[in-house]
């Protein structure tokens, strides 16, 4: 009953997390759009590189790895697509057959090819086969992302186990994910 509360609630304050942060960054996207009167022609003063921030999709993907082992993600969140540079701060919800996740991070693309790389903290719950992690646990963690071709690529990450009683094993404390395929 305990350990319902414990996942409750870490459940609880990853998605409050999630709401404010993605409200935060809408109301300021919002902010930096500057409207101009109907018919209102080309500014009068040179032009300088504006802030481009706009909610959009990041990435989304299919993978195979550990404890997911075939998995389904989507992230999105406030994009900015610059002269230099594109950033997603995002959200990413991932669910598969062994288990299911929700993260929050950073990932930058690099040229045209599809290539970048991200990094995410987040919580993950194990269903009842997973890969290389204790069934029916809660883990908190975080995971590098890395897309070397074309959105191809893998992430690696160190999660934790949350909740355990005095005495229980140790076997599974720790387990190191990992995840292949198209997006992340």
């Amino acid at each position: 009953m305990r350990r319902a509360r414990n996942v409750a609630t870490a459940t609880a304050m990853v998605c409050a997390v999630c709401t404010a942060t993605s409200a935060s960054w809408a109301h300021a996207a919002h902010a930096q759009v500057t409207p101009r009167p109907a018919g209102a022609g080309a500014p009068t003063t040179p032009s300088t590189p504006e802030m481009r921030w706009r909610f959009d999709q990041c990435m989304g993907g299919l993978t195979y790895g550990a404890p997911f082992k075939w998995a389904l993600s989507y992230g999105g969140g406030m994009v900015y697509e610059g002269d230099r540079i594109d950033l997603c701060a995002l959200a990413v919800a991932k669910i598969g057959l062994g288990g299911a996740g929700a993260s929050v991070g950073l990932a930058k693309s690099f040229g045209s090819m599809g290539t970048g790389t991200a990094i995410t903290g987040g919580i993950i719950r194990t269903f009842s086969d997973p890969l290389n992690a204790t069934a029916r646990r809660t883990y908190v963690g975080g995971s590098v992302h890395i897309w070397p071709l074309l959105a191809l690529g893998g992430e690696l990450g160190y999660y934790v186990r949350l909740g355990d009683e005095a005495g229980a094993s140790s076997h599974g404390k720790q387990v190191i994910t990992w995840s292949a395929g198209f997006g992340f």
